[in-house]
């Protein structure tokens, strides 16, 4: 890349960054990867995008996405839910089998390939799975398609639904967040990472990138860029070694932005024919998905002494962002909500490997 491509590009992510922090303030869900990928893709389509970025680049993205999921693991807030937890995370496992379900039907009748169908319907970690699906064999352009119409309407239902199953009187829960225990959420914007000291939390994010990838390659492990990193900051956030590592404010809204100018920079004017053409029949799947999933938590409500709107904001498939705002606003029991959310995200993105070559090994690809 010659210094005009430079700074073409960062001239275009500064663009989406603004644009994305106007859109947050409004409470449009996950802004940043979502219009990243719309500019991306209409650049793309009229031949106006500049240079794909170099793969380092999108090595880099990677690895430090993952140490962001990493960091959302916290022991205290799992182990403040106490016994509940166990019959919480088994609906949390049967969300992943529903989703894959849903994705076979799906499947069937879009004629889309299944890897690109079970990435598109998993329930959690929008993001690191658009970044996956190169890796798992999926198009990430129909990734993230699926993916965000998901997002989208969850982050939509997840109000009224929630408001209409909270029939009981609110009680004082103590504050919870995702990434907390590494992120002081008072820092400001132009922070790069959780903590004061920024040097020393990029050079630990950094060395987390380099010894996860390092580790997950020698291992085996697969898209080694995400989960190795991911799974080393899990390890150390449990742990309680370090703190302020994470990547936070613009410096993590800036690699949502990278990765979906990276999917975006791939759209077809054939892809977005069939795109379009699939929005009814993802709208029903998501529909169905949702209310199946709602239907797990007012039974499990049965079990344990739970209130319902809390059951249904655990295990909304989907929706972090907007679940967390929602329950923050009726004085929802956060550490449940935030507790669950985690154990799902990291439950699905642990699970990738091993889902997509079941699928590969059990089923028969339908090619598009």
């Amino acid at each position: 890349m010659n210094w005009r491509q430079t700074l073409t590009w960062v001239a275009l992510a500064g663009a989406v960054l603004g644009g994305a922090a106007v859109l947050d303030r409004a409470g449009f869900p996950a802004p940043q990867m979502m219009l990243a990928i719309v500019v991306g893709a209409g650049l793309a389509l009229i031949g106006r995008l500049p240079k794909s970025l170099p793969p380092q680049v999108n090595l880099a993205v990677q690895g430090m996405l993952g140490v962001v999921m990493g960091s959302y693991l916290q022991v205290s807030l799992l182990t403040s839910i106490g016994w509940d937890l166990l019959p919480v995370a088994a609906v949390t496992v049967a969300t992943l089998v529903l989703s894959i379900v849903v994705a076979l039907v799906f499947s069937r009748v879009t004629k889309v390939d299944i890897p690109t169908s079970a990435l598109g319907m998993l329930a959690g970690g929008s993001a690191a799975v658009v970044a996956a699906a190169d890796e798992l064999d999926a198009d990430p352009r129909r990734v993230a398609f699926m993916q965000y119409l998901r997002v989208a309407l969850v982050a939509l239902s997840a109000p009224a639904i929630a408001a209409i199953l909270d029939d009981e009187e609110g009680i004082a829960y103590s504050t919870a967040a995702l990434g907390g225990s590494v992120t002081d959420p008072d820092l400001p914007y132009w922070m790069i990472v959780g903590r004061g000291d920024q040097v020393a939390g990029i050079s630990t994010a950094i060395m987390l990138c380099v010894m996860g990838i390092w580790g997950g390659r020698r291992i085996g492990l697969p898209n080694a860029a995400l989960l190795g990193p991911m799974l080393l900051t899990a390890l150390l956030t449990a742990a309680g070694v370090s703190h302020g590592y994470a990547p936070t404010h613009v410096f993590k809204d800036l690699l949502f932005v990278l990765i979906g100018f990276d999917v975006g920079g791939r759209f077809t004017r054939r892809v977005v024919r069939e795109m379009i053409r699939m929005i009814p029949a993802m709208s029903v799947a998501v529909v169905a998905l949702s209310g199946l999933v709602a239907a797990l938590a007012l039974g499990l409500g049965y079990f344990v002494d739970l209130k319902r709107s809390d059951l249904y904001l655990a295990t909304t498939p989907g929706g972090i962002n907007a679940v967390l705002a929602t329950a923050d606003k009726m004085n929802a029991n956060l550490p449940l909500i935030t507790g669950v959310q985690t154990i799902r995200l990291l439950l699905m993105m642990l699970m990738l490997p091993m889902l997509m070559w079941g699928l590969r090994r059990f089923t028969v690809p339908i090619t598009v």
